[in-house]
This record gives C-alpha cells, sequence and structure tokens, in this order.
C-alpha cells in the first residue's frame, strides 16, 4: 500500500504538504484532488441534495425513531 500525505495544490499548480516529508531519494507521485468541504457538493451526491432541499417531505411523511426502529425490526424478522 502506498502511503498518503494530505497537500493542498495552489491555484498556480505549486503543490504543498500539510506534514514535514522526509525522503532519502526522489520518488514519484500521484496526485488526487480532492473537493474542499467548502465546494459546493458534486456529482450525484450533489443533485441527491439539491433534490431533497427543494423537495421537503411533507410532515406526514416523516417518521419518528420510533417508526423507523419498528420498520427496521419488521424488516429483520422477515428475513428469519
Amino acid at each position: 500500500m502506498y502511503p498518503t500525505f494530505e497537500a493542498v495544490v495552489e491555484p498556480s499548480g505549486m503543490v504543498r504538504l500539510l506534514e514535514v516529508l522526509e525522503l532519502d531519494r526522489p520518488c514519484r507521485a500521484f496526485v488526487t484532488l480532492l473537493t474542499s468541504p467548502d465546494d459546493s457538493a458534486a456529482g450525484a451526491a450533489g443533485d441527491i441534495l439539491r433534490f431533497l432541499e427543494k423537495t421537503p417531505l411533507a410532515a406526514s411523511d416523516k417518521l419518528t425513531a420510533l417508526q423507523i426502529d419498528a420498520q427496521i425490526e419488521a424488516e429483520r424478522s422477515a428475513w428469519d
């Protein structure tokens, strides 16, 4: 498994490691860009979140914790 180090990639393309890294020789690396927590949600998950924000559940469709637990227990019992 490859070691992973957190870094920030600046708009200029400069990569800045967020921790000290001591190497005894040059090493190749892969850079995977992650969205930052303050970025808007992207992809399918973002589409789902936007849909849920625009389409709230009616009060009659919301379940209590007890109702959810009862449904889960019913499904578990159905497997036996």
